[in-house]
């Protein structure tokens, strides 16, 4: 075996021929290939330097070239030093090329289909230079690194590596699953099929995330067709337009000559009832749907009947430059009372303000259901005012008036509202606006309405406008008690993205992302601009009501989140619930499409705070669960009158289903756990924000309640006395009011048992035991008067 040393200060300059036969190099120093030169390594490994440069030149046709022969590999490479220009490798199985520019380590490898060569460079520089144009498959491309890999006669299977600093997570805004290889053809660049790679089959020996990983084509690449390289978004996926059978299929009480498909132009010469599926649709009579039933049409529609929908009905177009059908859609409220507000969607074209006025209770005789009507205008000064117009694609609200059947505010009832005119059909394109001096603030979020007679799919809409954030937020009127006793949960905004939902109320169920039609949601724009609704989007079901059963999946094939919910409750109807979730997919940073923003109105609210900027979250993604993660906690109100609250746990997911993993909330006055798996936290608070009292944390320096009852058989305030009992010895008995305020000290000189007189108000308690082994238990107690 042969080594060549490079001594420091010397420079080997390769510019003719082939050198041959050796095993083992290391470069110390600057190692340079030129123009039509190749310099070959048979056998062993060929070592990057630490502080030197290995480089060939990049001139098409003529580069230089590192030979790798078929036992040969590379090692060392790092950000620092790396082959900056075209490696080759002669063998058949697979290759890392330990290529980088400009300061950034990204290999590539390749599993050629032969062992006659394939080369491979990478370049720091946006892929555009090679092409602009995309396919249809891909919805956007790397803006900062492609890949050249070429061959004279070998195939290869091609894998792609990711950094950081390769903005993976922009690219596909959030959602690792839609990354895939794009080649350029010729002509744009192409999806090709290709799988992430976990930790056992990655030259990077890790799962691939958003910061990290590498990705496979599915198949050998035919490097001929592809030579370039670079990561993709995939586009959405859309149904096809399906070509005419030219076989027409007509109703006039059963179908003629047989029932149709997707391919077939269908004519309605009589009253049809049901769904129905076809290429094309003329209305000589009209066509009646029941909640859930649906009309799928490829192309366009004609005639002078109509589409008669029920609130949960839907009609999908596939292609979006075709005549649309009438339609008179009806759509149902959930159960309202006098003063609760509705936010509304566009199902038809153009300006409908009059329809609005012929809302009507269901169980009502009188029409003008609504009283107040409202837009809202986004940007610098906007606000809600008085809505005098509709326009499709914005949303709107309207209030329920003071009139039979809501003659109380005990009243309910829910409220129809008809749509009647011409569906909207195709891309929709509306402008939204942010207010640059309050990114956060209000009017910085937008008011738009789902624009067509079907659901769409909100992760959808989310992915493909990157001028806005990526959550939903959707309006939930009042929601009475469960129990029908009580008062009524605070109206306020629903909170989603793809980590999941937060509510409004005790409801049981959980948001999935599917916006339904006649639906008005709101969006925070990141930058004024364009939001655009498509025909990809639009949904054949889930129309249906805003909540579904506990456990309904997340859209879009989401990632799998060790995850739970905190609810705060309180009197006069507060609810206000936050998620914390894990994943390797999220990061401490803000994640769009996984993190959101506290949206609220709720007199009193819960939030988690975002370390790097204390934004307050409904929503907190974070890295892969360890136990020693702590989560700052806040919570406002709008006054300073001390009041009650309480927080529980709810839809615990993944890790948190398991034994012996607790949920703390620390508070950092009192130095107390309290572990919500064995019980609900309440306590008091007369400040309007308090931002530095409480965390949530997952393991307890002081003894947590399993502990307590370890050492604790019974602790308890009865007529004006505090007994406390313990197995072992107890040193010091502190007592703190629900605000924190320590109201009471009591030195128990090691006794086991100790009784005291207790002189205060009715309400809530901490005791704080501190033991002979210097363990501390704590104790939520009710003094009753």
């Amino acid at each position: 075996m042969k080594t060549v040393t490079l001594l420091k200060g010397s420079f080997i300059l390769a510019l003719f021929g082939v050198s041959t036969g050796w095993s083992q190099v290391q470069n110390y120093d600057n190692f340079f290939i030129g123009n039509d030169s190749h310099f070959y390594i048979g056998t062993d490994s060929f070592t990057l330097g630490s502080s030197a440069q290995t480089k060939t030149t990049r001139t098409a046709s003529t580069y230089g070239v590192l030979i790798f022969g078929a036992g040969a590999t590379a090692s060392g490479a790092a950000d620092a030093n790396f082959l900056d220009g075209y490696a080759r490798t002669m063998g058949a199985s697979e290759f890392v090329f330990p290529v980088g520019q400009a300061g950034v380590y990204a290999p590539i490898a390749a599993i050629p289909t032969t062992a006659t060569g394939v080369d491979a460079a990478y370049y720091n520089a946006n892929p555009t230079t090679i092409g602009s144009a995309l396919d249809a498959s891909v919805t956007a491309i790397s803006s900062t690194q492609y890949w050249h890999m070429l061959s004279a006669s070998a195939d290869a299977q091609v894998v792609l590596s990711w950094r950081s600093s390769s903005n993976v997570s922009t690219l596909t805004s959030g959602v690792l699953t839609d990354l895939v290889i794009a080649g350029w053809n010729g002509t744009s660049w192409v999806q090709i099929p290709s799988t992430l790679e976990v930790a056992a089959n990655s030259f990077l020996g890790s799962n691939a995330t958003l910061s990290s990983g590498t990705i496979i084509t599915d198949a050998a690449v035919d490097l001929n067709t592809y030579s370039y390289f670079t990561l993709a978004s995939k586009g959405g996926v859309c149904s096809p337009l399906i070509t005419s059978s030219g076989v027409t299929k007509t109703w006039s009480g059963s179908w003629s000559p047989s029932a149709p498909t997707l391919a077939d132009p269908v004519i309605i010469s009589t009253a049809y009832s049901g769904s129905l599926a076809c290429n094309s649709l003329t209305l000589n009579a009209n066509v009646t749907l029941a909640d859930g039933q649906s009309v799928e049409i490829v192309n366009g529609a004609s005639g002078t009947g109509k589409i008669i929908m029920s609130s949960q009905a839907s009609v999908v177009q596939r292609n979006g430059a075709s005549t649309a059908p009438n339609i008179e859609l009806t759509k149902q409220t959930r159960t309202l009372r006098v003063n609760d507000y509705v936010y509304w969607g566009t199902p038809i074209a153009g300006d409908f303000f009059s329809q609005l006025a012929d809302a009507k209770a269901v169980t009502g005789a009188l029409t003008g259901a609504f009283d107040l009507k409202y837009k809202y205008t986004s940007g610098a000064g906007g606000g809600w005012s008085a809505l005098t117009a509709t326009t499709t694609g914005k949303g709107y609200i309207t209030r329920v008036a003071p009139q039979a059947p809501f003659t109380s505010a005990s009243a309910t009832d829910k409220i129809d509202l008809k749509f009647t005119g011409v569906a909207n059909n195709g891309d929709i394109t509306v402008a939204v606006a942010k207010n640059a001096a309050s990114p956060n603030g209000g009017t910085s979020h937008n008011l738009l309405a789902n624009p067509y007679p079907s659901a769409i799919d909100g992760d959808k809409f989310l992915i493909e406008n990157p001028a806005i954030d990526g959550v939903l937020y959707v309006w939930q009127a009042g929601t009475a008690p469960a129990a029908g006793t009580g008062n009524y949960a605070q109206a306020d905004y629903l909170t989603y993205t793809r980590a999941g939902s937060v509510a409004t109320s005790g409801v049981t169920g959980t948001f999935d992302g599917k916006l339904a039609s006649g639906q008005g949601f709101k969006v925070k724009a990141l930058n004024s601009g364009d939001v655009t609704f498509t025909n990809c989007m639009r949904l054949l079901g889930d129309n249906n009501s805003f909540f579904r059963s506990a456990n309904a999946s997340v859209a879009g094939g989401a990632i799998d989140f060790d995850s739970f919910k905190l609810s705060m409750t309180g009197a006069n109807g507060v609810f206000s619930q936050i998620l914390i979730a894990y994943s390797d997919q999220t990061t401490l940073g803000y994640d769009r499409m996984y993190d959101a923003s506290r949206n609220s109105v709720s007199s009193a609210m819960l939030y988690s705070i975002f370390e790097t900027d204390n934004a307050k979250m409904a929503i907190n993604a974070r890295p892969s669960f360890v136990n020693t993660d702590e989560v700052p906690l806040g919570v406002s109100k709008s006054n300073t009158v001390n009041e009650a609250f309480t927080v529980s746990i709810s839809d615990k997911k993944g890790v948190f289903t398991t034994a012996g993993v607790n949920v703390y909330i620390h508070d950092t006055v009192n130095n107390t756990y309290h572990n919500l798996n064995t019980g609900d936290f309440t306590f008091s608070s007369n400040v309007a924000q308090l931002n530095n009292r409480f965390k949530v944390v997952y393991q307890a320096s002081a003894l947590d309640n399993t502990d307590f009852n370890s050492y604790i058989s019974m602790a308890t305030i009865n007529d004006g006395t505090l007994k406390v009992t313990a197995t072992i010895g107890m040193t010091e008995i502190q007592v703190y009011d629900i605000t924190g305020k320590l109201i009471q000290v009591e030195n128990a000189n090691g006794e086991l048992s100790l009784s005291k007189p207790f002189n205060h108000a009715e309400g809530f308690y901490i005791v704080k035991i501190k033991l002979e082994n210097e363990g501390i238990a704590t104790q939520k107690l009710i003094n009753r008067e």
